[in-house]
């Protein structure tokens, strides 16, 4: 029973639950089935949370589990995402031997360009009356694409027509095959096959444009991306979210740029709401490059569509407006982020209150510390700043009203500060 519920929570739960329940397992004494086992392991390795992969595989043959051929693949693969593809050659070597080994190790040495040593793969897996796959051709194909190996890549694509895993004319059937490589995650053999088809002006339909930006975008490949992007935008074909998830994802990791800036208004424009934290990433990136007037621009969009970015970005923001002296600006964020019930934090308002102080802006810094009392964002600097200014404007019952209140929140400033603030009620 408690193996059963440890494949379940693998399949819906969180990792910590699943070590949760597997700890139960070890407590009652009880011995986790190979399934159980499996499926955690499946859960660590798509988490690439290998070296805990690792821990739990040695506690599960430390109590007595009996492995099956799924474990074997299962650790395969952690080890080609480790990049220890020697250690996957051991495994096959010592006798432990699948398709789904042949097809992880032949993967992991076409990714790193060593063609030599996945073709040597494939010749013993046909030796061993292995039959090769779409998946395993695919793979070579896929890196002999991403090195530009012209001679590889005709050579398997002959190999894969000769066994019908190819129709005799690839470009014949584009949209299915560009479809299979990208559900494999192969990007470069995909793109190539998309940019054939285009090239030979032949029509693809509009799920081929979708699934290479999909691809492209998980892959890391920004550049292929945004010019696939660029025509699913002339075409006007619908792009599910999945897929800009993926592709906002990747711009939002990557170096700020015009273009970049452009192509997150545009997908916000079209009604995607992106991650906060992914977008924070983003404007935080571009502030600390001096790309203000981009970052206001996006941060526009964003507000506009209700999203609320952390408050580093808007921090920076305003900490630039203040800056140049320009309180409007400050202001206006400061509304459009209190309207959609966020806050800024408390070094943001401390610089707007100074600077719209000095600026002898008091209605406007009389509005913002209204905002700040509201949501109990003070600090004993707040109340200085605004009674100090409240003081010279000769507001001295108000003034008295936030010296007493400040006391009374227990912020009261260092000594020396303290003397200046009350000299100003003399």
């Amino acid at each position: 029973m408690l193996s059963f519920i440890l494949e379940n929570y693998s399949k819906y739960g969180s990792v910590d639950e699943c070590l949760e329940v597997f700890g139960k397992i070890r407590s009652c004494r009880c011995v986790l089935s190979v399934y159980g086992c499996n499926s955690l392991l499946h859960k660590l390795q798509q988490a690439d949370n290998l070296r805990l992969l690792w821990c739990f595989y040695g506690a599960v043959t430390r109590s007595g589990v009996i492995t099956d051929s799924t474990t074997w693949v299962l650790l395969t693969g952690a080890y080609c995402k480790e990049g220890k593809v020697e250690m996957a050659v051991k495994l096959l070597n010592s006798g432990i031997s699948s398709v789904g080994i042949y097809n992880l190790i032949v993967d992991c040495y076409s990714r790193k360009g060593s063609f030599s040593a996945a073709m040597e793969l494939l010749n013993d897996m046909r030796l061993k009356r292995f039959k090769p796959g779409f998946g395993t051709y695919s793979s070579i194909l896929d890196g002999a694409c991403k090195f530009h190996n012209i001679g590889l890549i005709d050579l398997i694509m002959t190999d894969m027509a000769a066994k019908e895993l190819l129709p005799a004319m690839p470009l014949s059937d584009c949209d299915s095959i560009i479809q299979k490589l990208c559900d494999l995650g192969k990007p470069y053999a995909a793109y190539m096959f998309f940019e054939r088809a285009r090239n030979e002006k032949i029509q693809l339909r509009d799920a081929s444009y979708v699934c290479v930006l999909k691809v492209l975008s998980r892959e890391g490949r920004l550049k292929g991306a945004m010019q696939v992007y660029g025509m699913i935008t002339k075409r006007s074909i619908v792009v599910n979210e999945d897929c800009y998830d993926a592709f906002v994802s990747l711009i939002c990791k990557t170096e700020p740029t015009r273009e970049a800036n452009l192509v997150l208004q545009d997908v916000i424009g079209k009604g995607y709401l992106p991650g906060a934290l992914h977008l924070s990433k983003y404007l935080d990136a571009q502030c600390c490059k001096g790309r203000w007037q981009e970052a206001d621009d996006l941060l526009n969009v964003i507000l506009e569509k209700g999203l609320l970015p952390d408050g580093i970005c808007c921090r920076s923001l305003v900490e630039h407006y203040c800056s140049h002296e320009r309180f409007d600006s400050a202001i206006v964020l400061h509304d459009k982020v209190e309207r959609l019930g966020g806050t800024l934090d408390l070094t943001s308002y401390d610089l707007l209150l100074d600077g719209l102080c000095a600026d002898k802006k008091l209605k406007e810094a009389s509005r913002v510390f209204d905002c700040m009392r509201k949501r109990n964002v003070l600090s004993s600097e707040s109340y200085s700043v605004m009674i100090i200014a409240l003081c010279h404007e000769k507001e001295m019952r108000k003034a008295m009203k936030f010296h007493d209140e400040m006391l009374k929140k227990g912020l009261k400033p260092d000594d020396m500060t303290y003397k200046r603030l009350i000299s100003g009620f003399a």
